[in-house]
């Protein structure tokens, strides 16, 4: 390993457990199982699982597969889990457009959202406004890391309260049937003037996806430039609404340089996260092979939730490959390395020592391999569908029967999100009288939840890469859900039901805030579970489209705000990292008309951006 890597393996050392390769053994080659989509044969009708007719979307991802990596290139992959902060950043080459497309691709574009919900934007600026920036943060209060001055570029990311249509939904949901008129009017104005939320988890969505993307922002950086640059981003000083109140005229400054408009603050648009990103010494850089970067950026793209446990889950007119359990387990080291991931993302993004983390991170596992473990697992099925049917019969008449059952139906749709299945479940929470005893902020701590769930699950994503056989679609996938925790939520709010977490921490108070399901096997989700957030024909009823770089993504240039990737008429449709080739084929190599996408000419994309 390169001396730049010894470094920072030293560094990560001194201050998190390191990570270690933990392979996952495939099946015997009679049971293993690939994806077999293909285009609709003639007069067949096209299923979630036939390949799409084609692809016209602006977003990097696109239908993508899996890249295999070799045990010692995973081996020099485990720094990126354990990342230690930035010291100082030092004079490096200006920044061109394609590293930028490709860092925010890794990061704002591809990071986990529930239902790719858009409610954060990047705003990026320059060397000089990032002087200007520099000097407000070190103004703040509350901050978790040092200012660092010299910074090539810099990202403020805005974010809003959680709506949806499901969150619209929600407003009509656990009123008494004599005053859910009033109660359903009170409630839609108290959420437009105040930005209350139905049920708390709602509210803590925002919060867990920040933690998700502040986790993505650091390796964006290193992937994106080859391991020269770093990330270091201020969390903190944002992180509850005393600190916000304390430092709300320096927020409001930020915001100002965003372009945030009145309009939008009334909204409940804010500054939640700043990056400063910058090139490092030697010392602090991750020295590995261009090859290996280029495969791991084209692997970040493709890694998504694996809902469907074959033999299991599946739909019933799901292909035979789908039914056909297979003999797979995942080993316990391999758990116990993602539970350290965990713990130390949220030492990281707290501040507190790691047996601290451990007492406030709750987590609860279900092993559907014990017997114990089914049963709690069928008692959990079991109360989400009850809340559910208690949603769908209690909906106001008055609301549901003038839109022909609409709302009903929305409830009946999002039961499929409610599924749990997987070798291993997981739910994570925080008790929050142990969090603020702790002198922590409840909202911090949520944040650093997200980001701990986020890097666990990556952990096992990768390992699931790891000796991939040829054969084979991936050996691990995760789910990280919010769905079932606001179902849940829904019962524990307004029908009696107990929080998720209350049976494994009953003295302790618990809210549960994440689950995240564990799956072995061979064969990657239909087609369809992508679809719906990338043709806007197919999209689902509580899903938003995946956005491009021009939705959510703005530079600041030449004292202009402008979108990234989009010249007058032109928006991009290039895939990130497409020079790897990870697309979704037939068996027999037949495309997705539009998959690959088109480049960004090579003269824009060669350009330096300030």
């Amino acid at each position: 390993m390169a001396e730049g890597a010894k470094s920072d393996l030293q560094a990560v050392a001194e201050h998190a457990k390191p990570l270690e390769v933990v392979a996952i053994a495939p099946p015997p080659p009679d049971q293993r199982r690939r994806r077999d989509a293909r285009p609709p044969r003639a007069g067949e009708r096209a299923t979630r699982y036939t390949l799409p007719s084609h692809l016209s979307s602006s977003s990097p991802i696109g239908y993508r597969t899996r890249l295999p990596f070799s045990l010692d290139e995973a081996r020099a992959l485990m720094p990126l889990l354990s990342l230690a902060r930035p010291t100082a950043f030092v004079p490096g080459a200006a920044v061109r457009e394609g590293e930028l497309f490709e860092e925010c691709s890794l990061g704002i574009l591809s990071a986990r959202q529930s239902t790719n919900y858009r409610g954060h934007r990047d705003v990026l600026f320059g060397p000089r406004d990032s002087q200007r920036i520099a000097s407000l943060l070190e103004r703040l209060s509350h901050r978790d890391a040092a200012v660092l001055g010299g910074a090539s570029h810099t990202h403020v990311i805005l974010t809003r309260p959680y709506r949806t249509p499901f969150t619209m939904l929600l407003t009509l949901v656990g009123h008494s049937p004599w005053t859910s008129v009033l109660g359903v009017a009170g409630r839609a104005v108290s959420k437009r003037l105040r930005h209350t939320d139905d049920i708390p988890t709602i509210g803590y969505l925002p919060h867990l996806h920040l933690g998700i993307l502040a986790d993505g922002m650091e390796r964006a950086a290193l992937v994106a430039s080859s391991g020269r640059r770093r990330a270091q981003v201020h969390l903190a000083p944002f992180a509850s609404p005393e600190r916000r109140a304390a430092n709300g005229a320096l927020m409001a400054q930020l915001g100002d340089l965003c372009g945030v408009t009145p309009l939008e603050r009334s909204q409940g648009v804010r500054v939640a996260m700043v990056a400063q990103v910058g090139e490092v010494t030697p010392s602090e850089q991750l020295a590995l092979a261009p090859a290996l970067w280029r495969r791991l950026g084209a692997n970040l793209m493709a890694l998504r939730s694996e809902r469907i446990q074959p033999g299991v889950n599946q739909d019933a007119k799901a292909p035979p490959a789908y039914a056909q359990r297979q003999a797979m387990d995942l080993p316990e080291a391999l758990t116990v390395q993602a539970g350290r991931a965990a713990y130390n993302a949220f030492w990281h993004w707290t501040g507190v020592d790691r047996e601290r983390a451990k007492e406030l991170l709750l987590l609860d596992r279900i092993d559907v391999l014990t017997p114990n473990g089914k049963h709690r697992l069928r008692q959990l099925r079991h109360d989400l569908n009850a809340i559910t049917d208690r949603v769908k019969h209690s909906l106001p008449v008055w609301a549901d029967l003038p839109t022909g059952g609409a709302f009903s139906r929305a409830v009946e749709l999002g039961r499929k999100a409610f599924g749990l299945a997987g070798q291993r479940i997981y739910l994570v929470g925080l008790s929050r009288g142990e969090v603020e005893a702790r002198g922590l902020a409840w909202e911090q701590a949520i944040v650093a939840t997200g980001a701990a769930a986020a890097r666990s699950a990556l952990y096992a994503e990768l390992m699931g890469c790891v000796e991939l056989p040829p054969d084979c679609d991936l050996l691990a996938g995760v789910c990280l859900m919010a769905g079932p925790v606001n179902q849940a939520d829904i019962g524990k709010q307004f029908y009696g039901y107990p929080d998720l977490l209350a049976q494994a921490y009953p003295q302790r108070d618990p809210t549960t805030l994440l689950v995240w399901t564990l799956k072995a096997k061979t064969i990657a989700d239909p087609i369809g579970n992508e679809e719906q957030l990338l043709n806007p024909a197919r999209k689902g009823p509580l899903v938003d489209l995946r956005p491009g770089p021009h939705h959510v993504v703005r530079v600041a240039r030449d004292g202009r705000i402008q979108r990234l990737r989009q010249r007058e008429d032109r928006v991009s449709n290039e895939r990130a990292f497409a020079d790897q080739g990870n697309f979704v084929t037939s068996p027999d190599g037949e495309e997705i008309p539009g998959n690959r996408g088109t480049p960004w000419p090579e003269a824009w994309r060669s350009e330096l951006v300030w």
